[in-house]
C-alpha cells in the first residue's frame, strides 16, 4: 500500500509489516500507519449516575465501561457528579466553538452544556474515537456531521451506549 510521508508529503509504498524510511529522513511503520489504533471514548454524566444509582437495567454495563482503561470524559461532567474513578483521564475544554454552539437536534431539546463540551473535546482531540451515552438525542448531535468533518480520520465515529460499547470494544 502506498502511504503519504507526513513530513514531506511524498507518496511511498509501504508492505505489510515492514517499516521504511523515506528519503527526507522520517521513519514510517506499518503498524503506525494501518495497524490497529485503540482510541479514547468519552463518557457522559448519564453512565457515572446509572453506575453509582445501580440502576438495574443499565448499572452492570455502566460499571464495566467505568473500569475500563479505554475511556476518559470532560471537565463539566466531574463537575456535575463529583466521583469518578481514580486515575481517569479528565479533558479540559478551553473554549466551545461557535459551530458548536449552533448544533441543534431534530427535536424541541437544545444541546446541554455537557454534551457541547463532548463534542468539542472529540473535534480537539484525534484519539477520541466515540462517546458512550444513553441520550437517544445525542446521536442526531455527534452525526450531524461536525465530529468528522473537523477532526482527522473519525470516520466510523462511535456514538452508543454502554451495552454498545462493551459488544462492539470486548465483544461481549
Amino acid at each position: 500500500m502506498k502511504i503519504t510521508c507526513p513530513e514531506c508529503k511524498r507518496r511511498i509504498k509501504l508492505r505489510k509489516s515492514r517499516s521504511i524510511k523515506c528519503p527526507c529522513g522520517h521513519v514510517l511503520k506499518y503498524e503506525d500507519c494501518y495497524g490497529k489504533k485503540e482510541g479514547i471514548y468519552l463518557l457522559d454524566a448519564n453512565i457515572f449516575i446509572y453506575a453509582q444509582n445501580e440502576d438495574p437495567m443499565r448499572g452492570e454495563f455502566c460499571r464495566e465501561v467505568i473500569n475500563d482503561k479505554h475511556v476518559a470524559t470532560v471537565e463539566t461532567v466531574v463537575k456535575e457528579i463529583h466521583d469518578i474513578r481514580p486515575g481517569m483521564h479528565v479533558y479540559k475544554v478551553k473554549e466551545i466553538s461557535d459551530e458548536v454552539k449552533d448544533l441543534k437536534t431534530n427535536s424541541m431539546k437544545k444541546p446541554s452544556l455537557h454534551d457541547l463540551s463532548l463534542v468539542q473535546v472529540a473535534i480537539d482531540n484525534p484519539e477520541v474515537v466515540g462517546i458512550i451515552t444513553y441520550d437517544t438525542d445525542f446521536g442526531k448531535i455527534a452525526s450531524a456531521g461536525i465530529v468528522r468533518s473537523k477532526s482527522g480520520y473519525k470516520d466510523n465515529f462511535f456514538v452508543g451506549n454502554a451495552e454498545d460499547y462493551l459488544k462492539k470494544v470486548k465483544k461481549r
